[in-house]
């Protein structure tokens, strides 16, 4: 059916009333998020389907109000179907009112990327970054502008006012521009265009979309304002205001983005004496065995060194899967029996349907299993450790800060607060049949395992200052605070 606009139109599909009946467990489980999404999420998702021309071919072809409103009502029927609870994140008389404000839009043939530029106004709405609406084929879309018309040449940082900060060159090379603000962009307020495009970003807050769309600028940007041969800059640097002509790149933006290579994800170095860190970029590797041998050989070094604190970082990590962090990690930290959540909620869909749980059906469950502590484990680190958290901390990364701090595991550590804790999962992918838009819905949402709010963001026990622009600040810091304070205990004990 056919969603009509205006005042005429239906109420959407999820302000119908839904049966609810306690269930089964929910495990979570993993699967691959698209490149225009934050992380890959802890669920299993429905296959994927192929995807089509990209949107820079298809910018051509126009599509009739007819098609376009009859995917608008395919967006409508598909979230319908798969989202378990539209309330845990996004008001649905307000998304209501959006699509109703898309209809009537609608008048005139578009382009897959005219109607993009529609549609992912409901982005912000969905305050998830499990939940989006997605131009097809982005990555070939940056392929082929970095080779064809080039791309925007820096690689920023954004605040979520707008304001664009420069990181580097596009490609992660030094630019003698590191740490200025944009001004303008060819004769345009920057912060302005910033603010026009975080209008079309998903996350769960406002934070989180700005920390999304830097790596996401160029695609963004070319989307919206086209792609120029050379781009007019106003700077603002040290107090000096200049501007400069910068050509279009021919390279990718890649701050902000996995690594590819293993080492980039997984390294192991000693600190200050008795402190050892530990990067864990993702948890999502095709290879598990060789998480496990990084795991096991790094917990080994650490325990030949005779440290004394830990840091584990997963602020550049975006999630995966719970089994990479429950059989790889946990093993060596978990000092008492523990759960990946306390209870949560999902949507049966119609790939995982039976005749006890048809489809549609909305599930709540406890979560039951619960993994026992191996304390003669002998690689098991019994020091203190701290997780630092981040901008791109999300997904199963998420769940493993919670299960550290709610368990007593670590002291988790960072700059503020950017996501919820209680996060969605099960993402479910579909491509709306005329524009060919990938939308992206989760089908559960899980509790952490102390309850909590669905308000209630990802916070650190311990705040400290996290510059965007030299990550091992925090490092630093923390090992200067951790030593600083047993100096005091000792002192205090020598008092005595």
């Amino acid at each position: 059916m056919i969603a009509r606009a205006a005042s005429n139109a239906a109420p959407a599909p999820w302000l119908k009333k839904k049966q609810k009946m306690p269930g089964r467990t929910l495990f979570l489980l993993g699967s691959l998020l698209a490149f225009t999404t934050s992380t890959q999420t802890h669920a299993s998702t429905a296959p994927a389907t192929k995807l089509p021309a990209t949107s820079v071919q298809m910018q051509t072809e126009l599509l009739s109000p007819a098609q376009l409103k009859a995917d608008v009502a395919s967006l409508q029927q598909f979230i319908a179907a798969t989202h378990p609870d539209i309330r845990h994140s996004a008001d649905p008389a307000q998304l209501q009112q959006a699509f109703e404000q898309i209809e009537v839009q609608l008048t005139t043939a578009k382009s897959a990327t005219e109607f993009w530029l529609l549609t992912a106004r409901l982005n912000p709405l969905f305050n998830d970054a499990h939940w989006s609406v997605n131009l097809p084929a982005a990555a070939a879309d940056l392929t082929a502008l970095a080779k064809t018309s080039g791309l925007f040449p820096l690689e920023v940082q954004l605040r979520p006012d707008g304001e664009l900060t420069v990181l580097a060159e596009a490609g992660g090379k030094k630019s003698r521009w590191q740490g200025a603000v944009i001004q303008q962009i060819n004769g345009v307020s920057a912060a302005q265009i910033g603010r026009d495009l975080l209008a079309l970003r998903h996350g769960d807050t406002p934070l989180n979309r700005a920390n999304l769309l830097g790596p996401a600028f160029q695609l963004f940007y070319a989307s919206k304002y086209g792609s120029p041969a050379q781009y007019e800059l106003a700077l603002e640097q040290q107090g000096k205001l200049q501007t400069v002509t910068l050509p279009a790149s021919r390279e990718i933006s890649v701050i902000g983005k996995t690594p590819v290579s293993f080492a980039d994800n997984f390294h192991y170095k000693a600190l200050a004496p008795q402190a050892a860190y530990m990067k864990i970029g993702s948890f999502d590797w095709e290879d598990d065995k060789a998480v496990a041998a990084f795991t096991k050989e790094t917990f080994g070094k650490i325990k030949a060194s005779g440290a004394t604190t830990l840091i584990i970082d997963v602020r550049e990590n975006r999630g995966g899967n719970d089994s990479v962090w429950i059989e790889h990690l946990l093993p060596y930290l978990a000092d008492q029996a523990f759960r990946v959540g306390s209870f949560s909620r999902k949507k049966v869909i119609a790939s995982r349907a039976s005749q006890a749980e048809p489809a549609g059906l909305v599930i709540d469950s406890e979560f039951k299993t619960w993994y026992p502590a191996d304390l003669d484990h002998p690689l098991r680190f019994q020091g203190q450790v701290f997780v630092l958290i981040g901008r791109r901390t999300y997904s199963s990364a998420v769940q493993f800060s919670n299960v550290m701090q709610d368990f007593g595991f670590a002291t988790l550590v960072g700059e503020g607060s950017y996501v919820r804790s209680r996060s969605t999962g099960g993402i479910q992918f579909y491509q709306l049949p005329h524009s060919k838009l990938q939308i992206i819905v989760p089908r559960f949402w899980a509790a952490r395992p102390s309850g909590g709010s669905t308000a209630q963001l990802l916070t650190p026990d311990w705040l400290l200052p996290d510059d965007v622009q030299n990550p091992d600040a925090l490092i630093d810091a923390l090992v200067g605070a951790v030593a600083a304070k047993q100096q005091r205990l000792i002192a205090a004990k020598t008092r005595l």
